[in-house]
């Protein structure tokens, strides 16, 4: 019960990431509010603590790395976007505050969970 309450969370989560991602250039009707700023964070990392002591052995590893790269696609997402606004190649259609935030989260997050290692496991 505590994995899939886990994943559900962490999904939620990653689900809020892409919604502060896309935000910004009127993809889909939501505009995310305040909430959806706290729970990007805390439901990913949440869910992820969840699902992580939920499991055992090399599953904790393919948890966080497989979180870790999701994040890390939110965060190259988040600066395309950033690059195209820029550019004036896209005009959003609200500030870009959005996609600076889930950069920065994506970016650390993500690097954390790509960077997790067992002991014992290999460099490979």
């Amino acid at each position: 019960m505590t994995q899939i309450a886990g994943a559900v969370l962490l999904l939620l989560g990653l689900a809020e990431g892409l919604a502060l991602t896309a935000a910004p250039f009127g993809f889909g009707p939501a505009q995310p509010q305040l909430v959806a700023w706290v729970l990007f964070p805390l439901l990913t990392i949440g869910g992820y603590l969840l699902l992580a002591v939920a499991s055992r052995g090399p599953a904790v590893a393919r948890i966080s790395r497989s979180a870790g790269a999701v994040l890390l696609a939110l965060a190259v997402a988040a600066t395309v976007g950033l690059f195209l606004a820029a550019n004036a190649l896209v005009a959003p259609a609200t500030g870009t505050v959005s996609l600076w935030y889930v950069l920065l989260l994506g970016l650390v997050l993500g690097t954390a969970g790509l960077s997790f290692r067992r002991a014992g496991d290999s460099e490979d």
